[in-house]
Order: C-alpha cells, then structure tokens, then sequence
C-alpha cells in the first residue's frame, strides 16, 4: 500500500504544477485517483460519467467532456469511451509521465 500510496502523492504533485490544469482537471483527476485507489490499483478502472461528475461537482456535461479529453490529450490518463450506457466506460492512470 506504501508503494501505490507514493505513486498516488506523486502523480498529484505532478499535476498541480501543470499551468494547463485547471481546478475543474484536477477535481475530475482526483475523483479518478480515488476509484483507482478504491478499485485496488488496477490496470484499468470502469468508470461512469454520472458518477465522475457528482464526484468531481460538475453540473455541466460539457465541461466534463472537455476536462476528460483534455486529461487524456496532456497524458494523465488514457480514456477509452464507450457508447453503451451498461457497459461503462474505462481509463487507465498513467503513472509514468514525461515531464512538464
């Protein structure tokens, strides 16, 4: 747990000094960040927009497109969209990223 537990303060402390990032990215990329955590750290976490977005208090389904694309543009997250409502979609935490 010490292990992921770093990873996690560091992927954290890494976003918070991208001047890119707003507070809507990084509401949205800790809500991410804690179903990771709460998922056991796997590979892949299945997520769903209605959830992320009460999570991360948006109101807008817009923002949070914009935010989620815009996570996944910068190389925080690799998001892959589904369009079938039951199936959910999914996103993987990239814990190796480059420098900014």
């Amino acid at each position: 747990m010490l292990v992921e537990s770093t990873i996690t303060t560091s992927l954290y402390l890494k976003i918070t000094k991208d001047t890119r990032i707003t507070v809507w990215h990084l509401s949205l990329y800790m809500s991410m960040l804690s179903l990771w955590q709460q998922g056991g750290f796997e590979t892949q976490v299945k997520i769903s927009r209605d959830k992320l977005m009460a999570m991360a208090r948006f109101k807008s389904i817009t923002t949070y497109h914009k935010c989620i694309s815009n996570l996944s543009d910068f190389g925080y997250i690799k998001y892959k969209p589904t369009y079938d409502c039951y199936a959910g979609s999914a996103v993987e935490i990239i814990t190796s990223m480059p420098q900014i």
